[in-house]
């Protein structure tokens, strides 16, 4: 260890230390819009930033450097103030395996709850007014994520009877349609997964733009579809709620994993593991809806 005193270069003036000095660390922008759900995520579960206050004895100069007081004598320690221990009831971190559990519990919720409302043979009405409050729950969610933990849960349980209304209503028109879109859609979440981890395909801004103008799009179709009556039937449905619906749903999986990768890696709270799930969950039931359409036929 280096001894330095007073007129050193770059050591600290003054004869004892006034108090650390916190590293500063320079943060970049989100790379995608101020209104995404990534960085309203980021910013509602703002993690451990690395600005922890350095020990009083320790002092970092404008060059970088960091110099440690003995109590006489300031010595250069280029390599900087040990790390500080955890915390105890410190808050943990995102992790990506946190984020996926939770979405396949949240899965397995809406999977129960829609089987009962499968078998109960719910009626009809019961769907229109559970995709209306699935609609708030999902819209309050969306922009109260620090609330995800408690609405991510119930929007399992609403959406997943909505689906089993659904299903049953696809189940009386064709043979195990149900079960082949069960099957397909935990193929397709699985494989976009698999194709995200591999590289092949990458998200970025303009990805992420793409999606979002096709979702726009989507739904300008879907809503002039439903109130004229066109292409709710025969080979019109069929590819707007069907094939162009599940293309859009596993665009929308990239961007939500993609959100994961990236939420791990800004080390964010791992409260944040509950939005990440509720964002997959709500791109998976766009692949089973789609899957439901697909597989129920052309009619």
């Amino acid at each position: 260890m280096t001894s330095n005193q007073g007129s050193t270069p770059g050591a600290p003036s003054g004869g004892r230390p006034t108090g650390g000095t916190a590293t500063r660390t320079r943060t970049t922008g989100g790379s995608f819009g101020t209104m995404s759900n990534f960085n309203r995520m980021a910013t509602t579960f703002v993690g451990d930033t690395g600005t922890t206050p350095a020990p009083a004895n320790w002092k970092q100069q404008p060059d970088g450097n960091w110099w440690l007081w003995d109590g006489s004598t300031w010595h250069l320690q280029p390599q900087g103030p040990p790390p500080a221990p955890p915390v105890a009831g410190g808050t943990s971190r995102f992790t990506a395996d946190g984020a996926l559990n939770k979405a396949g519990l949240l899965g397995l919720i809406a999977l129960v709850v829609g089987a009962v409302a499968y078998i109960a043979n719910a009626p009809i009405g019961l769907a229109w007014i559970g995709m209306f409050v699935g609609l708030g729950v999902a819209l309050w969610c969306s922009f109260s994520p620090r609330r995800a933990p408690v609405l991510a849960p119930i929007f399992a349980v609403v959406e997943g009877g909505v689906l089993g209304v659904i299903s049953r209503f696809y189940a009386g028109q064709s043979t195990h349609v149900v079960t082949l879109a069960i099957v397909g859609t935990v193929a397709v979440v699985a494989a976009v997964w698999a194709v995200y981890r591999t590289g092949l395909v990458q998200v970025g801004p303009r990805f992420f733009k793409i999606t979002l103008v096709a979702g726009v799009g989507m739904i300008a179709v879907m809503l002039t579809a439903i109130l004229t009556g066109w292409g709710l039937s025969g080979i019109g449905g069929f590819l707007i709620f069907g094939v162009l619906y599940l293309v859009l749903a596993v665009m929308n999986l990239f961007v939500d994993f993609s959100f994961v990768d990236r939420a791990e890696a800004a080390g964010l709270d791992a409260d944040a593991e509950w939005f990440s799930a509720f964002m997959l969950l709500q791109s998976s039931m766009m692949v089973y809806l789609a899957l439901l359409r697909i597989f129920g036929g052309r009619s």
